[in-house]
C-alpha cells in the first residue's frame, strides 16, 4: 500500500473564533500555512514530486451562518500559483449531504483541475479511507480533533490553541 501524504489539519470553527476573515489574521494565518506546507513539503519521502493533503475539520461551523470562503479564497490564491501539483487531496468534514451542493457552489472559485481533488463529505469512514487514517483510533480519542492532537508530527509551533 502506498504511503498517504501528510495532511495540514485546518481547525475552522477555531480560525473563524480567532477572526480570520479580518484582514491582518488572514494574512498571518495564510503565511503560518505556507510555512507549514513548506515544513511538510521538505520531509516528504519522494521529493521530486510532494504532496499534501489537507483536511478542513468543519466541526461546530454552522454551515448557514458559518463557512465564509474568505479566508479559504485568500489560502486558494496562495497555494493554487505556488504549489499547484503538491496538493493530493483537500477534505471538508463533515458536510451534511444536504449541504454538499451549496459548498460546491460556494467553492466555485476553484479550478477544475484542483476541484476534482476536494472530497467535502459527512461520512468519516470514507475520510479514513482517503486519508489512511485508522476510523477505530479516531473513535477511541474521541474526535478527529483528538486523533490529529495524537498524531502532530511537526511541532507546536504551528498549533493555534
Amino acid at each position: 500500500e502506498e504511503e498517504k501524504a501528510p495532511v495540514v489539519y485546518i481547525d475552522f470553527a477555531k480560525l473563524q473564533a480567532m477572526g480570520a476573515e479580518s484582514e491582518s489574521l488572514s494574512v498571518d494565518v495564510v503565511q503560518a500555512f505556507v510555512v507549514y506546507t513548506e515544513t511538510l513539503l521538505s520531509k516528504s519521502p519522494d521529493p521530486r514530486r510532494p504532496k499534501t493533503s489537507q483536511f478542513v475539520d468543519l466541526t461546530g461551523v454552522s454551515i448557514k451562518q458559518g463557512l465564509q470562503p474568505g479566508v479559504l479564497k485568500k489560502l486558494y490564491a496562495t497555494f493554487e500559483p505556488n504549489y499547484p501539483e503538491t496538493l493530493e487531496k483537500m477534505v471538508l468534514y463533515p458536510v451534511p449531504r444536504i449541504m454538499v451542493r451549496a459548498v460546491n457552489a460556494m467553492l466555485s472559485f476553484v479550478n477544475e483541475h484542483t476541484r476534482k481533488k476536494f472530497i467535502i463529505t459527512d461520512d468519516l469512514q470514507l475520510v479514513c479511507k482517503e486519508l489512511g487514517w485508522c476510523l477505530k483510533e479516531i473513535e477511541t480519542c474521541g474526535s478527529v480533533n483528538g486523533y490529529m492532537k495524537k498524531h502532530l508530527k511537526h511541532g507546536l509551533s504551528f498549533v493555534f490553541d
